[in-house]
């Protein structure tokens, strides 16, 4: 019985996204809703249980003395609290600095180490086939010099007010940079299109098959 209830909330709540395809209504609105707060449930109960018990109450509890510095992050997260009045949201202004400050410089060094020094090390390829490992692979890794310079040409915003022998080439690579692009982009959205394509067959196919048993008998 849990799972034939389970498959018919399911199927109701699909039927009431779906409806947003013939206009907003309250159905819609009510699954929005019900989505945005069980997330936010979700959300709330992992990080009580996953962090905060584990690794802030838990600590503090067993030997305060040993681990005092984890007072410093309960310290800004009551601070933080203090956001939600506006008498006494500037009390708080100290966390919101500092989740901004720890946050872009994550980010930063994240993006540096973790995509920009990795993506510059993997265009030094070779475009000889006896190193690149054939014939196939030598083209492939023209391609990508070539695509690689042309973008960067691309985005070359000064080429044109200046003059000199090196415009047309740059002119050239411009070129290619924003044919590289626009395949780039369309790739992706194709590849987005059949992602969300394979959802919605996913989504029928529950509706016929495990909710009214018209598939898959």
């Amino acid at each position: 019985m849990s799972e034939v209830f389970a498959v018919w909330i399911a199927a109701i709540l699909t039927l009431m996204v779906y409806s947003y395809l013939l206009a907003d209504n309250p159905l819609y609105r009510l699954a929005q809703h019900l989505f945005v707060g069980s997330s936010v449930g979700y959300a709330v109960v992992v990080v009580v249980h996953h962090v905060l018990r584990p690794r802030l109450i838990g600590p503090l509890l067993d030997d305060a003395t040993a681990n005092w510095p984890y007072f410093l992050p309960l310290l800004l997260g009551l601070l933080l609290l203090m956001k939600a009045r506006g008498s006494t949201a500037w009390v708080g202004n100290s966390s919101v600095a500092f989740l901004f400050g720890v946050g872009a410089a994550l980010a930063i060094g994240g993006a540096l180490v973790g995509s920009f020094l990795p993506q510059i090390q993997a265009s030094w390829v070779s475009v000889s086939p006896e190193t690149a490992g054939g014939a196939g692979a030598a083209v492939n890794n023209i391609l990508l010099t070539v695509g690689t310079i042309g973008t960067l040409s691309y985005f070359y915003f000064t080429m044109g007010v200046r003059k000199g022998p090196g415009t047309g080439f740059l002119r050239f690579g411009s070129t290619i940079g924003r044919w590289v692009l626009l395949i780039t982009l369309g790739a992706i959205y194709g590849n987005r299109v059949m992602a969300y394509v394979s959802l919605l067959i996913e989504r029928v196919y529950f509706l016929l098959g495990d909710w009214m048993g018209l598939v898959g008998q």
